[in-house]
């Protein structure tokens, strides 16, 4: 009886047989998001900022004003904003539409992509006021404010995986300066500085 106890616990213990022919399926792995920084190469994450940027630029910062030391800048969503209502919703159409480009390049996470909306509707907000609404669009720049947004993000969360490997670093070891990507000038309570680098 004990023998027999013994040689079923040990059937029971077995794997089940494999089909002959078949080998076992190996676990999935989980997909990589493409869009996340993190997977990428610095390189390919400064070239995906740079096709941005140009585009912001193009939008909010492609042209200047005579006689100005090319100081106050404007783009092509502005020079539409002068044509009345038309114009404006010309605009609005073309800054989701780069809202879209940059969460197609990033992972954008929900608060990001709702500050960016909160730009595109007081930029379309005011500038259906005539004259006045023109000259804010200028000063304001929601495409390169929102292309400031996604330039801290991915910065952010590169430095924070970079600081997490180094974890077990000594205090006060930084990693080698080559291994970030080109830093973005931030000015606390302020995007002056950063529309300044994204318009430059």
């Amino acid at each position: 009886m004990a023998r027999n106890k013994k040689q079923q616990q040990q059937q029971q213990q077995r794997p089940p047989p494999v089909a002959a022919g078949k080998p076992p399926t190996p676990p999935k792995q989980p997909a990589v998001d493409k869009r996340d920084p993190l997977t990428m190469s610095a390189d390919e994450v400064s070239a995906r900022l740079e096709k941005l940027r140009k585009r912001a630029r193009f939008l909010d910062a492609c042209m200047y004003v005579p006689c100005t030391c090319h100081k106050v800048k404007f783009g092509v969503e502005s020079m539409l904003g002068l044509v009345p209502i038309v114009g404006d919703f010309a605009g609005l159409i073309l800054a989701f539409l780069f809202v879209s480009m940059i969460c197609g390049k990033f992972h954008t996470p929900a608060s990001i992509k709702t500050q960016m909306v909160l730009n595109i509707a007081i930029d379309f907000t005011v500038g259906l006021v005539p004259i006045l609404g023109d000259i804010f669009d200028i000063a304001f720049k929601a495409n390169l404010r929102n292309m400031a947004l996604i330039e801290r993000h991915v910065e952010r969360q590169r430095r924070s995986a970079q600081a997490a490997e180094m974890g077990t670093a000594a205090p006060g070891v930084k990693a080698p300066a080559s291994a970030y990507i080109p830093r973005i000038p931030i000015k606390k309570g302020a995007t002056g500085r950063v529309l300044e680098r994204a318009a430059a």
